[in-house]
């Protein structure tokens, strides 16, 4: 099946296959905020440029993109036309399924602490289980025994891939990266709370400065950073799906100050909160 054809318009297609959507942009999109949670992208076609932090990554054509945390970003397409569309295909990643191959299987040893996010080159083996997941779109019947293989396959391929050790780090409980994966589902359940990073620590059982050292390779953000992210954030989306004003969407989200939100949330979204969400609602 070809990809193209799926689509009637450009924009993410949710392909009725749970955790798997396809992506197909005609034209360059500059500086969008958003959230990758833990995942493989697979580039059919075009480029795109993701920051972390300080760290910009660089995606292309028959390459793979594997986050395994929750992790913010900021997305570029660089490369995009009606022509040559940029396409992806993308799939959620199962923490559970993960730890199930991992218990299972004998797997390389962690490396050290690893960045939540990296790139390699797109195997056949992996490309093929994508287009096989895509034959199946418009074949409902077939789905319920074949999807679940599928799927775990990939899973496989990825723990096995130049990647793999990505997966491995965060999924190996006890591990340093695996207490700050932990550490990040605490943090996006209370991030209205104050932070306090001894207390965090303690929490997952980390002396202080290791657990600083850790969060920040594996993000590319100390944790407050996140924090104020993951409020941003929220609050965005309280004033896009709930219609709250900008000082309330600030106090829902634990700001004490509207005016120390509209600044950060200008220094992160470029304009003032009014001006994004009408930008946004009128894009």
């Amino acid at each position: 099946m070809k990809v193209q054809k799926l689509f009637t318009t450009p924009g993410m297609l949710q392909t009725g296959i749970k955790g798997f959507s396809v992506s197909l942009r005609t034209a360059p999109t500059f500086n969008q905020h958003c959230f990758y949670k833990p995942m493989a992208i697979v580039v059919l076609q075009g480029k795109k440029r993701a920051t972390l932090g300080s760290e910009s990554y660089i995606y292309n054509e028959n390459q793979l993109i594997v986050t395994s945390i929750d992790i913010p970003t900021v997305g570029s397409i660089i490369e995009a036309s009606p022509e040559k569309p940029f396409m992806t295909l993308v799939l959620d990643l199962d923490n559970y399924l993960i730890s199930q191959l991992l218990s299972d299987g004998n797997y390389p040893h962690n490396e050290p602490t690893q960045r939540g996010m990296g790139i390699a080159e797109t195997d056949e083996d992996l490309l093929d289980a994508f287009y096989r997941l895509i034959s199946l779109i418009n074949q409902p019947e077939k789905q319920k025994i074949m999807v679940p293989m599928i799927i775990k396959e990939i899973h496989y391929l990825l723990l096995t891939s130049p990647l793999g050790d990505i997966l491995r780090s965060i999924n190996t409980k006890g591990s340093q990266n695996n207490r700050i994966a932990n550490a990040i589902v605490w943090l996006k359940e209370h991030y209205s709370q104050p932070l306090k990073i001894d207390e965090l620590a303690q929490k997952f059982n980390m002396a202080e400065s290791s657990f600083y050292r850790h969060f920040s390779k594996v993000t590319s953000l100390s944790p407050l950073q996140y924090q104020k992210q993951l409020r941003l954030y929220e609050a965005q989306r309280l004033m896009l799906s709930e219609n709250f004003d900008a000082a309330n969407a600030a106090y829902k989200v634990g700001y004490e100050s509207a005016s120390q939100f509209n600044r950060e949330y200008k220094r992160m979204f470029g304009t003032p909160p009014k001006t994004n969400i009408n930008q946004i609602k009128n894009s």
